[in-house]
């Protein structure tokens, strides 16, 4: 893979850069945070999405853009020969994401995710593959001599992909058990609770079922000619009950029309009956009739009492109502003239005490003369007022006289009123019978009537009571006749229902044990069908084992491969940066780095900073280096990152010359450093630099 450029849209801290990547060593050279690892952090991003990027999705478009604006990069690379045109998008307030792939001008991936996945398979490797693959930074190089052996190990045989044989290795170990398991159930299913083996069982029930089969089929047929006997029989019976029932009916259409004539015979009896009576009820009634018509003239002049007697009534109530008027005004006069004699007594009385020197009460002037004047006037007075008294008096004893012959007179008419209303009652009450009775007549008339006509229309008939009783007892004897034959004839019905339900009976059973013969045939293809599976699964858990030692056994190889081959390649650069100084690196069994001085290993403590620096960036270059050529040395670039740390003028310079004498295992190396210097030394220089707005822009030197 080697690439040919790069075009940044709002990505990070570039608004709009575009580059071309040569080949050889080129350094990347900037001050810290300006962008120098930004620039390849995009080509990651673009190649696989999000989770190539450091950050959260939403902090990767450049600060300060609007919304419309979109966050873009465009990365051109060549792949195994062909042409590669990547973009990859973030537009909108919701940065949604789109991509593209074209390879030699042919659209090869459309949209985000299929870009993704197309990038990861035509690669041949994940995101995190490829940042080992190309990356080395300085933290790296540092972790790798600070760790202990074990975890210098570990982190040696991640960066090569081994932990993927050991995923593997764990896999098919999980899929050894997983076939064991599968292999002890299996077996356990061929199996019954008691360890008998299933397919024997079942061929045994098919033997049996087969055989119970075969005894039903006998009955079946045996069952089958008693069906057919009985049929024979239920045929000859029901002619012999159609010919009885025949004979029985034709009796009986005869019983039907002697009963019949006997019926209207019996009818003509009951009507001459009825006639006679309802002539003589009639004739009993019509004197009733009459003898009642002669009591109702006696209350012809009823209606005349009741007018003059009310009239009476009424006379006397008038009369009463005038005289207790006449007693009551007699009695209010009475009772004021005899307030007035006691006022004027009063009066009297006093002037009489006063005496004639007295004042008048009046009007306050002495009586004198007029002394006498009043008692003489109310002398004269008194006696007018007690005649009057008396007058009245007897005129109350004559009112009251009066009265007490009007309320004797009325107490007489009361009695005529509940004479008279009787009068009226039993007037009704013959009234009434003579309705009925008159009703009656009327009714029973229409009776007579109407059976003489039904009489009429009878008319003249014989009926031989003793020939009647006859054919009865002859239509009785063969209806039991014609009775026995039906219960002969049921009881045949009935065996024939019994031996069909038998029938049904002994081929639902044939039929269950032809069902149950399925069963057990099917169980035992399941059985076979398993024992097959049983047979290949243990086939295939034995290859897995053997697999499973094969991968140990590889994983013992590569292993052992690793070390030498690192130790190897790592002292070819790492005698070269150090102009012979130190000719060898080696990781022991243990994974210690040991550095050879005068042909003696000694533990990289031992060494400074500086050479401890150069033996870790050996190391990882060695790695790399692995990698590629694992790869197919289809990664022909390499991205440095800070790699110089505490190195001296002339180990940067050795470095420097003995990248460029790697070139023929990667095509382009990039050095991103702070160290301006550098570019010095490079064959290319990229120049990052940030604008007072926080722009950043690159420049190839």
């Amino acid at each position: 893979m080697i690439l040919k450029s790069i075009h940044l849209k709002n990505f990070r801290k570039f608004k709009d850069c575009y580059i071309e990547f040569p080949d050889g060593v080129t350094g990347v050279v900037g001050l810290n945070g300006v962008g120098k690892s930004t620039l390849f952090e995009a080509v990651a991003w673009t190649l696989y999405g999000p989770v190539a990027a450091r950050t959260a999705t939403d902090q990767i478009k450049r600060e300060g853009t609007a919304p419309s604006d979109p966050c873009l990069v465009e990365l051109d690379f060549i792949f195994d020969g062909d042409t590669y045109h990547v973009v990859r998008e973030m537009s909108g307030k919701n940065l949604s994401a789109s991509g593209s792939a074209t390879v030699n001008g042919k659209l090869a991936a459309n949209g985000a995710e299929s870009l993704s996945r197309f990038i990861q398979k035509r690669l041949g490797m994940d995101w995190k593959s490829f940042y080992t693959s190309i990356f080395a930074k300085q933290k790296e190089l540092n972790t790798l001599s600070s760790m202990n052996p074990s975890e210098r190990r570990q982190l040696i045989l991640r960066m090569l992909g081994i932990n993927a044989v050991d995923d593997i290795i764990s896999e098919i170990r999980s899929d050894v058990k997983e076939k064991k398991a599968l292999v002890e159930k299996l077996s356990d299913d061929l199996v019954n609770e008691k360890g008998q083996d299933k397919i024997t069982i079942y061929t045994q029930e098919i033997q049996n079922q087969q055989r119970k089969q075969k005894e039903h089929m006998q009955r079946l047929q045996d069952q089958k000619k008693q069906l057919h006997t009985t049929l024979e029989q239920r045929t000859k019976m029901k002619k012999d009950c159609e010919a009885k029932k025949l004979s029985y009916e034709t009796l009986y259409k005869t019983v039907e029309q002697l009963e019949g004539k006997k019926s209207r015979f019996e009818k003509k009896q009951r009507l001459e009956k009825d006639i006679s009576s309802l002539e003589k009820t009639l004739q009993e009634r019509q004197q009733f009739l009459d003898k009642h018509n002669e009591k109702l003239t006696l209350f012809k002049n009823l209606e005349k009492e009741l007018q003059t007697f009310e009239q009476q009534q009424e006379k006397n109530s008038a009369l009463l109502q005038s005289m207790l008027k006449k007693q009551e005004h007699n009695d209010t006069l009475f009772h004021r003239l005899k307030d007035d004699i006691k006022e004027i007594t009063t009066k009297k009385h006093n002037i009489e005490t006063m005496g004639p020197q007295a004042k008048c009460p009046t009007c306050e002037r002495v009586l004198g003369q007029q002394h006498q004047k009043l008692l003489t006037a109310y002398k004269d007075d008194l006696t007018k007022k007690n005649q009057d008294a008396k007058r009245l008096t007897e005129e109350g004893k004559k009112l009251q006289l009066d009265n007490e012959k009007l309320t004797k007179e009325k107490q007489a008419l009361q009695k005529k009123a509940t004479y008279l209303r009787n009068q009226v009652v039993e007037r009704e009450k013959l009234q009434s019978v003579l309705r009925h009775s008159s009703t009656e007549i009327q009714r029973e008339k229409q009776q007579l009537e109407s059976k003489k006509k039904e009489l009429e229309t009878i008319g003249a008939i014989q009926f031989d009571e003793k020939q009647y009783q006859q054919i009865r007892t002859q239509v009785s004897e063969v209806y039991k006749i014609y009775q026995k034959t039906l219960l002969e004839l049921d009881a045949i019905n009935e065996n024939y229902q019994h031996i069909t339900v038998e029938i049904k009976q002994q081929e639902g059973k044939k039929d269950l044990i032809s069902q149950q013969i399925k069963t057990f045939e099917k169980n035992i293809e399941e059985q076979q069908r398993l024992l097959k599976k049983l047979q290949s699964d243990r086939k295939e858990g034995k290859n897995l084992s053997m697999l499973s030692e094969v991968m140990d056994s590889y994983r013992t190889y590569l292993i052992s491969q690793i070390r030498p081959t690192l130790s190897l390649q790592a002292s070819e650069l790492f005698d070269e940066l150090t102009e012979g100084k130190y000719s060898q690196i080696e990781l022991d069994e243990d994974y210690n780095l040991l550095v050879y001085d005068r042909a003696v290993p000694y533990t990289i403590e031992r060494f400074s900073g500086g050479e401890e620096d150069l033996a870790n960036l050996c190391i990882r270059l060695a790695i790399s280096e692995i990698i590629t050529e694992r790869a197919g040395s289809v990664f022909q670039f390499i991205i440095l990152d800070e790699i110089f740390g505490s190195q001296d003028y002339l180990r940067k310079q050795n470095i420097i010359k003995a990248l460029n004498n790697y070139s023929s295992k990667f095509k382009q190396i990039f050095l991103i450093t702070h160290v301006e210097e550098i570019k010095h030394f490079t064959e290319n220089t990229l120049t990052i630099r940030e604008d007072d707005s926080g722009i950043s822009t690159i420049t190839m030197e």
